[in-house]
């Protein structure tokens, strides 16, 4: 069964929410995300009317009972701090009061909301497998959910991959508990708070004359129950980062009103989108988009990408539990890579989420082309690819052609003379520079050295061939000056253990706009 992510976006930046004796709860625990979906499921457009009243349908009731038993395995929690506002609130009590020498009025109620959580991003929920009915279910309410915590911690859930932090402990200690205590529902929640309901909303209304206001009446309120909550412990693993370049990305698939691109016009297309995305971001464009660092910064290994993938390319598996049938024309996809700053990649969704995308670029000799894009989401790039059947071998092949990073190098004594083998090599180097030791600028054989150890990558070349051609714009965009003559090349790599096998990478010097695209090979092992 696929895995079940919930995603919980804040667009205020900030989480509100208190505790039983009056204290401020500062994460959106696995309590609050349960009850934010029974209300949606009650009170949302899954409802079923009865009886004049709307109730929780008996799919939303065998979703939610799902979650009961089955706790999320991993969490995302942001980095957070107390946020005091000082922002005073008032509200209706829907009781009476009396002011002196006036008619009785509405009493009305100030709080100061100063108990805040700021949140350096989105909260999420990872469990490890679920049913497709109780996901599809899932989906549903979370559309119907406006806030959670109180009402004025607004939140957007979404079903998008999570990069989890947290793993649950599955030997707590409660003398000794580890990482973060995050209360969670247990077996019989949901009947629990559906007779709490059922006890404040008798079936026999009150009379018109018992139910007129007092001016001594004060809110009662509801007393929640709790005795089918329980206390997991998460902790953060102590695992090495992930080398993925790219670990995530969105996914725009092209219009089916638009033609397909070409093959040698990726790049191009490439060009166009990121100039789409610069368009309108304006003046705020991030470094990570731009590639304009400080001269006192030390650039990442790599910035967002964006990449051309055809409709042969993409997984029938993949791609958000569409078929791969929705993407006859197949998809651009911006990568996201690792350590992108939250701010950024919720900078780059808000440029994408517009309605008619499109990109266009103007032909040399020919008119006008435009590409009509639909609505962007979000996928998981370390296991883009299918999975490597048993028995069978994974090698990586250039879909596109590679461009050398530096021009040829003088001969080394112990590795010989330089040549696309070497180009190639060193390309690797830097797309998992920061998971390989840090080299001076120029050391390049080193680095090729670096990549190849067997305690570091592993990495070996299989094949190189020159690619003739003289459109050299076909797989590059620009080359600094001093490469010289660009000369792209094909290349076979075994990436040995520098990335997953199913992970989606790109290399060579115009990996980040349409060019150095690896696809596997796959080949029997007796082979």
């Amino acid at each position: 069964m696929p895995p079940l992510t919930i995603r919980a976006h804040f667009p205020l930046g900030t989480f509100q929410g208190h505790a039983e004796d009056g204290s401020p709860s500062r994460l959106p625990d696995t309590a609050r995300l349960y009850s934010a979906l029974i209300n949606a499921a009650g009170n949302g457009s899954q409802a079923e009317p009865r009886k004049g009243q709307l109730r929780i349908s008996s799919e939303s009731a065998a979703a939610l009972s799902w979650m009961e038993r089955h706790p999320p395995t991993e969490l995302m929690v942001p980095e957070y701090v107390p946020a005091f506002s000082g922002v005073t609130s008032y509200r209706d009590e829907g009781t009476a009061e009396k002011p002196p020498s006036a008619s009785p009025r509405i009493r009305k109620s100030a709080r100061t909301i100063n108990t805040a959580t700021a949140l350096a991003g989105p909260f999420g929920w990872f469990w490890e497998d679920a049913p497709p009915n109780v996901q599809e279910t899932i989906g549903r309410l979370c559309e119907d959910v406006s806030c959670l915590g109180e009402s004025d911690s607004p939140v957007v859930l979404t079903l998008e991959p999570i990069e989890a932090t947290h793993k649950i402990v599955t030997e707590p200690s409660e003398l000794h508990p580890r990482g973060i205590l995050i209360r969670t529902p247990s077996p019989g929640r949901l009947d629990e708070l559906e007779r709490a309901w059922e006890t404040d909303h008798p079936k026999k209304l009150p009379t018109k004359a018992n139910d007129r206001p007092k001016v001594a009446e004060r809110p009662a309120g509801s007393k929640i129950p709790m005795a089918a909550l329980r206390t997991l412990q998460y902790e953060r693993p102590t695992l090495p980062p992930p080398r993925e370049p790219w670990p995530f990305a969105f996914l725009i698939p092209i219009s089916r009103d638009s033609r397909a691109p070409q093959p040698n016009a990726a790049v191009d297309w490439c060009v166009a989108t990121h100039r789409m995305l610069v368009a309108r971001m304006g003046d705020a464009a991030p470094a990570s988009i731009t590639g304009n660092y400080p001269r006192d910064v030390l650039s990442p290994a790599n910035r967002v990408a964006i990449q051309y993938i055809p409709r042969s390319y993409m997984p029938e598996q993949k791609l958000t539990g569409q078929a791969g049938d929705g993407f006859p024309n197949g998809a651009l996809l911006v990568l996201l890579p690792a350590g992108l700053p939250p701010e950024d990649r919720i900078q780059i969704g808000n440029a994408l989420d517009a309605p008619n995308l499109r990109v266009w670029i103007r032909a040399a000799d020919g008119p006008t082309r435009t590409l009509e894009l639909g609505e962007s989401s979000l996928i998981s790039l370390h296991d883009f690819w299918p999975e490597i059947r048993p028995g069978w071998r994974r090698t990586w092949r250039s879909a596109r052609g590679l461009v050398p990073e530096t021009r040829r190098q003088p001969d080394d004594p112990e590795l010989g003379r330089w040549g696309f083998e070497q180009a190639a090599l060193l390309s690797l180097y830097h797309v998992f520079r920061d998971h390989l030791p840090d080299l001076p600028r120029r050391d390049y054989w080193s680095m090729i050295r670096a990549v190849t150890d067997k305690k570091e990558g592993a990495a070996k070349v299989l094949s190189t061939h020159l690619i003739a051609d003289s459109h050299i714009n076909r797989y590059a965009h620009k080359a600094p000056r001093s490469i010289g003559a660009v000369q792209p090349y094909d290349a076979e790599f075994d990436l040995g253990h520098l990335v997953g096998g199913r992970a989606l990478i790109a290399v060579g010097q115009s990996r980040h706009l349409g060019g150095g695209l690896l696809v596997p090979v796959d080949t029997p092992e007796e082979s």
